[in-house]
């Protein structure tokens, strides 16, 4: 596993190409949250069954393609029932669930590029 980058108001991982972000209220996130995000957006989540990529700087849940200087990436935003899945404990499978994640401001995003 790569290694997990913290600041004050971030937490990242990359995996196999995939950036997995985490940004805002992260004092309580674990390693084991941003762990379990790279896992499924490598293993569970299926990009390839997404027809619908939305042009768009949005960070509002969805699947978006972006230009940058470096070339163009897709990123998938958590919705919240991806969220309450990686932070609430809604999955068999979901890390230890994080108190009151519902109150926090989390934003939880995947990024890549394609070019």
């Amino acid at each position: 596993m790569d290694l997990i980058i913290r600041t004050h108001n971030s937490i990242e991982l990359t995996k196999d190409g995939k950036h997995c972000v985490i940004v805002g209220d992260v004092d309580e996130v674990r390693d084991e949250h941003i762990e379990k995000m790279v896992e499924w957006a490598t293993c569970m989540w299926d990009y390839d069954r997404i027809t619908m990529w939305k042009k768009s700087d949005s960070a509002t849940p969805g699947y978006f393609i972006r230009d940058s200087d470096e070339g163009t990436y897709k990123v998938h935003v958590l919705d919240g029932d991806q969220k309450a899945a990686l932070f609430g404990g809604a999955q068999k499978d979901s890390p230890v669930k994080l108190d009151n994640w519902d109150k926090k401001e989390l934003l939880a995003y995947v990024d890549w590029f394609i070019d």
